[in-house]
């Protein structure tokens, strides 16, 4: 499975269970606003990690849909391959890995999410009081930490790929699944930089109209 095409999905998976979790209430106990929304999508993204099989390849070029269990097997096509326990040992190993790059890209997600709020919010404030400069600052200053979570979930890239390619050197059913390489590595560093100041440049022209 490449990593351009998985992580997109994890940032789509945060947005919808960002809108599905609604507003937590304070007669519960539990954070209010937004603290309490990116709580509960925290808890869904380590849950849905920890007891759904991981799709790691569809129906596509010819092969069966593929996915790891939670216990470590490996389903081909609906099917249990049969393996070793040291073959499932590297595929939990890879699964984990897994489980730590989606939940990494979850919390990227939602962060931007939260940013892309404040900078309309920001925005809205600046174009009333005109303090275009202080809303840059606050912007920069929220987006540094999405910066820092998402080169949280580029550093865990390495270890994904040489857990993936222990495990297709080992499975040989696995090895035409095993598609992430190093070019996925580098291209994420690359849309870590491009991507990042996005919403800063969009709050600014909110309040610059």
């Amino acid at each position: 499975m490449a990593i351009k095409s998985f992580a997109p999905a994890l940032l789509v998976l945060a947005s919808l269970m960002v809108s599905a979790c609604g507003t937590a209430q304070d007669s519960t106990g539990e954070k209010s606003g937004w603290a309490g929304i990116a709580d509960k999508a925290r808890a869904e993204v380590r849950k849905e990690m920890a007891t759904q099989d991981l799709d790691i390849g569809k129906e596509t070029e010819g092969l069966p849909r593929a996915a790891l269990s939670p216990q470590g097997d490996l389903v081909i096509g609906g099917e249990k391959i049969a393996i070793t326990p040291a073959q499932r040992e590297l595929l939990l190993s890879y699964r984990s890995q897994l489980a730590g790059v989606a939940e990494a890209g979850a919390e990227v997600g939602l962060q931007a999410a939260e940013l892309a709020t404040n900078a309309m919010k920001e925005a809205a404030k600046a174009a009333f009081s005109g303090d275009k400069a202080g809303m840059e600052a606050r912007m920069k200053t929220e987006s540094a930490a999405i910066e820092l979570a998402a080169q949280g979930l580029c550093d865990r890239l390495p270890a994904l790929l040489a857990s993936q390619r222990a495990a297709a050197e080992a499975i040989p059913e696995f090895r035409p699944y095993a598609t992430m390489d190093d070019k996925d590595i580098q291209d994420c560093s690359v849309d870590r930089q491009v991507n990042v100041p996005e919403a800063n440049e969009a709050a600014a022209d909110g309040a610059g109209n």
